[in-house]
């Protein structure tokens, strides 16, 4: 196979890196809170680079890894918490903006001076806040560019890294996909396959593996589906929705992709409430036209053009002719 035909790193950074990590600092490794494929293959296949290297790192997301996501080798070395006193760099993956790992108000140290920051990201909301930064937001994954980065420092990919890495390509292009599939994402995918990735397996545990209450919440939530006037593809999906079925909240997973399907939605919103008394936003469009990072930003959310989201803190749903978000005095 060919070499990659587009060098995605600043070498300048790249220098920067390898300087620091000659130092050998503990790491500690975080992604964003109600993590997606991207943020857990990004966090992991990234923790696994560094491991066979040799470093001293750990990994943290401040929710579980999803259950779709197990199958992943080092999931369970996925921490809720940590205490940042034992680490000298903080690197941030799959994360717009430093905030979004929610660790901060806990541990304001992570986002402090003391504290050097490695910035691994492809949102364009991104502002190269770390020390060192990798943001590159022409990728389809955060994951393409943890594998550059790990190919930089001539660090091993094993079979075990390239799955965790083909999943963060494989669910942010919703399976090839979305628009932001380029060839040269096809590129990077047929690379880490040669490396032992199987997106089979990734599929089968992503896309295509439902048990039989998670399909009738499903149909339950589609139930409650509507149409708005402009086009809007609308459904809020309550606590007791998935808890009466013996599901969670990540039974939904895949849910907001599937009515985004129907052409008659120019862009797809999923309410519903996440058990801790918030209502999260997922947001999805297949329009040239439309744009839901926008529509997200509104409310304090982020992300891609195509695929974002937002959480309302202290809100619950209502459904009167329509589904209603309230928050609670």
């Amino acid at each position: 196979m060919k070499e990659l035909t587009r060098d995605i790193l600043d070498p300048k950074e790249v220098e920067k890196l390898k300087r620091y990590l000659a130092s050998k600092p503990k790491l500690i490794i975080l992604t964003h809170a109600n993590p997606d494929g991207d943020a857990i293959g990004s966090a992991i296949g990234l923790y696994n680079g560094f491991k066979e290297a040799g470093l001293e790192v750990d990994v943290a997301c401040i929710d579980p890894c999803p259950e779709e996501f197990l199958y992943l080798k080092n999931t369970k070395k996925l921490k809720q918490d940590f205490n940042p006193d034992d680490y000298q760099a903080v690197v941030f993956v799959d994360c717009g903006d430093k905030k979004l790992t929610r660790f901060d108000n806990q541990y304001p140290k992570i986002l402090s001076d003391d504290m050097v920051k490695i910035n691994i990201d492809h949102h364009a909301s991104n502002d190269n806040f770390g020390e060192i930064n990798f943001v590159i937001t022409d990728v389809a994954s955060a994951t393409m560019i943890v594998y550059q980065v790990l190919k930089a420092l001539n660090y091993k990919v094993t079979p075990d890294t390239a799955n965790a890495l083909i999943t963060g390509i494989y669910t942010d292009t919703g399976g090839f996909m979305h628009q932001n599939t380029t060839p040269l994402t096809y590129q990077y995918a047929a690379e880490l396959i040669k490396l032992g990735a199987s997106p089979q397996h990734v599929a089968q545990n992503v896309f295509h593996k439902y048990s039989f209450n998670t399909l009738k919440l499903w149909g339950k939530v589609l139930q409650n589906l509507h149409v708005t006037a402009d086009g809007a593809a609308v459904v809020g999906v309550e606590e007791k929705d998935y808890e009466n079925l013996g599901c969670t909240r990540e039974d939904l997973a895949g849910v907001i992709d599937f009515i985004n399907a129907m052409p008659e939605a120019r862009y797809s919103v999923m309410l519903s409430e996440d058990g801790k008394g918030n209502v999260k936003a997922s947001l999805r469009t297949r329009k040239d036209d439309v744009d839901v990072k926008a529509l997200a930003e509104q409310y304090g959310g982020g992300g891609h053009i195509k695929a974002s989201g937002f959480t309302i803190p202290g809100g619950r749903l209502e459904k009167e002719v329509k589904w209603k978000i309230v928050q609670d005095a």
